[in-house]
């Protein structure tokens, strides 16, 4: 497998990741009112880790296509 597809399924995995995210926060958002604090402070620990996981993947991405991203 070459380098450029390597880097296509990592950036594809990295989108996973954002999706996983942004579905945790719907999560949080449509939930019923009166869940137990415990439940959020998991949902957050559950999105920072994805976070966590999204900027690792974004670093492979960038070390392996020797594409930085844009400064704006």
């Amino acid at each position: 497998m070459d380098t450029n597809r390597v880097t296509s399924l990592i950036a594809k995995n990295n989108a996973g990741e954002q999706q996983a995210i942004s579905d945790y926060f719907e999560l949080i958002a449509d939930t019923t009112p009166g869940m137990p604090k415990a439940f959020y402070d998991d949902i957050r620990e559950i999105i920072s880790d994805e976070m966590n996981h999204s900027q690792k993947l974004g670093h492979w991405v960038t070390q392996l296509s020797g594409v930085e991203p844009a400064k704006t």
